[in-house]
């Protein structure tokens, strides 16, 4: 409840205020009236109310000079003034003061109602700031002194604020953000270890799954959470396909699974948050990553991640090799050059979803736009952090031809629409859709157009 006092020397204004003001409605109380500005302050301050109305001419100290002396003792109450008199300078002090309102007698009720109504709306919205202020002081502060590895629990859960990013996570606010949420599956096994031995798998849980995220995205964060649960920040350029990161994730979280299970005989589950563009909302991931754990239940729980990782290898093609292993699935058909990684299988397997056809749209409005550059398997891949195998098999089950080729041949039309102008030379034509090697240009442009390039020009009528 509100709490609102009367200061007025009138003590009709007195009886009338009290049976004007809807007190339920505005959920007030009334706590007290005074006559004169001492008697005010001695009530205001046995009673500290929110609201205080007041007159401003009264015998002895007047409605201003109390105002000004509660607000020395730094009395945050509002002040309304109801007054006789329509005086500019009185009410000039009053700003100065801070007052809420300056109203003239005789006030409506309406008027007065709509004062009250709308001084209470700013005091709700000053008192979820001051509440909202403080347990930001207070996190702050339990904040101050964290190592990294529990400032980014703190992260994850939430209990750290967007205006306490550290320099060196810098790269952070222009970066999108993806939480995957592990948990080691207490089977029979886990139940029955020690506390020492607890922390022995801990360790291997955290060696494998740094391990792996090194080689299939170095730029990530590993973290413990709570008992058996830990948490991976997975880190990327926020231009990127939300889609095609949580693609790549998904099949991290199988390669982490399948090694937990294979090299520490340890079942793993994962859960996926949704893709974030601002480091404040990698909590939100993390919730949505957790929930995608819990809804699988208990019983689900116990079967562990070993078959659902089953299941989704032979969909996707094997995950079941070693860390750092160079050759076996788990790790050569998993990642590019640049640590990228996605499912593997061949085009003829491949389901082909909208979000794949969004993909390859990208790729070929992509090689439209830079043909003349010196396009490589890697750099178009890096555009959607995906390797260039599977980049490869996804662009010729959509569109029927290799990415080598589609580019080959979209350059080869550029060069002939050239040399058709008839305004440049061969090797200048070359250049211009992307090679500098002359004769490779030559043999690439009699191979799909059955003659030379200068043969080209000498068949083809000039425009």
């Amino acid at each position: 409840m509100w709490k609102i006092a009367i200061v007025d020397d009138d003590f009709q204004v007195l009886r009338g205020l009290r049976r004007a003001i809807p007190w339920d409605e505005l959920e007030a109380e009334f706590v007290g009236d005074a006559i004169d500005g001492e008697a005010g302050i001695r009530l205001i301050e046995e009673t500290n109310p929110d609201i205080v109305i007041t007159d401003i001419y009264m015998p002895g100290m007047n409605g201003i000079e109390m105002i000004e002396a509660l607000r020395k003792r730094e009395f945050p109450g509002r002040f309304i003034i109801l007054s006789g008199y329509n005086d500019f300078e009185f009410a000039r002090t009053a700003i100065r003061l801070g007052v809420e309102d300056y109203l003239t007698k005789p006030g409506t009720v309406e008027q007065i109602r709509e004062v009250l109504a709308s001084t209470i709306v700013k005091l709700e919205a000053s008192y979820l700031h001051n509440i909202e202020r403080n347990v930001l002081e207070s996190r702050k502060e339990a904040l101050d002194g964290m190592t990294d590895e529990e400032w980014l629990a703190a992260v994850v859960t939430g209990q750290a604020i967007a205006s306490e990013l550290p320099a060196s996570k810098a790269a952070w606010k222009s970066a999108s953000h993806l939480v995957m949420v592990l948990e080691v599956v207490r089977t029979e096994r886990i139940r029955g270890v020690t506390f020492a031995d607890w922390n022995l798998f801990q360790f291997a849980v955290t060696n494998i799954a740094s391990e792996l995220l090194g080689q299939h995205w170095p730029d990530s964060d590993f973290v413990w959470l709570f008992g058996n649960h830990a948490a991976i920040v997975l880190h990327a350029d926020a231009a990127a396909d939300a889609d095609l990161l949580s693609e790549r994730a998904e099949s991290i979280g199988l390669l982490i699974a399948e090694s937990m299970r294979k090299y520490i005989d340890l079942e793993v589950r994962f859960g996926l948050g949704s893709v974030k563009q601002a480091w404040g909302e990698i909590k939100l991931s993390a919730d949505l990553a957790l929930q995608s754990l819990f809804a699988l239940g208990e019983g689900e729980a116990e079967a562990g991640a070993s078959s659902a990782a089953s299941a989704a290898g032979a969909e996707r093609g094997s995950l079941s090799g070693a860390p750092g292993t160079p050759g076996t699935p788990g790790t050569s058909e998993l990642s590019g050059p640049s640590g990228t990684s996605e499912p593997s299988g061949s085009p003829e397997a491949l389901a082909v979803s909208p979000k794949h056809k969004k993909a390859v749209d990208f790729m070929v409005r992509y090689i439209h736009e830079h043909y003349a550059e010196d396009l490589t398997l890697e750099e178009l891949a890096g555009q959607l952090y995906i390797s260039k195998n599977y980049l490869n098999q996804l662009f010729k089950k959509v569109t029927g031809e290799t990415l080598t080729n589609y580019i080959i041949r979209v350059r080869i039309e550029k060069a002939k629409a050239l040399l058709y102008e008839g305004h440049h030379l061969v090797y200048e034509v070359a250049d211009m859709v992307g090679y500098q090697n002359v004769p490779y240009f030559t043999t690439l442009f009699k191979k799909y157009c059955g003659v030379t390039p200068s043969e080209f020009v000498r068949q083809e009528p000039k425009p």
